[in-house]
């Protein structure tokens, strides 16, 4: 299984793969926006919250405006251009995605935790520079900012492993939670789980807690309270 990677109706061809944080690579971005069109960018709670803060706005608001299945991609307009790409270039580039700060790179991570990373083959017409010999893979990840958005995405891949083991478990048990007794335990609705604001308030109002405003106190706050909803019997 694979994640952190960006979904192409047309993929395109890898350059090489395999590669770890001790490989050789670089890249500059030329700000050409070539990546910035015919994609689609998945994105996760974290991700959402991130643009929303950076918009100042609700999550279950960007979720709305700017997402389709319930927050699982960013929206494309007509031209098959991101939402957030303006005249100037990305209108939220300093909480860009984790897809959009890995290019030309996709991250693999299966359920035993090995890691590994692709290059694909950038767009014709891509300016970017990439010589593949003057730093580490490493050295890169630093330079894009992306190790909170990868401790976000390995922990919300965990809590969703664990949800589709414990549907299949479910699928196979009669006296499986019904949705009555889904609705006693105030579990968010279907898709409502990516809605971080909407589920931490949810979760804010059982504990009688208060709502934290702090993004990473937020999602600490939201894997926990999706890690007790899908312990429930």
């Amino acid at each position: 299984m694979s994640h952190q990677e960006t979904d192409r109706a047309t993929p395109l061809p890898l350059r090489r793969t395999g590669l770890d944080r001790h490989t050789p690579f670089s890249f500059s971005c030329m700000r050409c926006l070539q990546c910035c069109q015919s994609k689609k960018i998945q994105v996760n709670p974290y991700e959402i919250a991130r643009l929303a803060g950076n918009l100042g706005i609700s999550t279950t608001e960007c979720i709305a405006r700017f997402t389709t299945k319930n927050g699982s991609y960013l929206k494309f307009d007509n031209e098959n251009r991101c939402i957030f790409l303006g005249s100037d270039g990305c209108r939220v580039h300093a909480d860009r995605p984790l897809v959009c700060r890995l290019y030309p790179l996709g991250r693999h991570c299966n359920d035993r935790g090995d890691e590994w990373f692709s290059e694909i083959e950038p767009e014709a017409g891509c300016r970017g520079e990439s010589n593949g010999g003057e730093v580490s893979l490493e050295r890169y990840l630093e330079s894009q900012e992306v190790h909170a958005y990868l401790d976000a995405a390995d922990s919300y891949l965990k809590l969703l492993w664990e949800m589709m083991a414990l549907l299949e478990q479910g699928g196979d048990n009669e006296d499986a939670t019904d949705a009555t007794e889904a609705e006693e335990h105030l579990l968010p609705e279907n898709g409502e789980w990516m809605d971080m604001d909407a589920a931490v308030r949810i979760y804010c109002q059982q504990r009688e807690l208060p709502f934290p405003l702090d993004i990473e106190d937020k999602m600490r706050m939201h894997q926990n309270a999706l890690q007790f909803w899908i312990q429930q019997p």
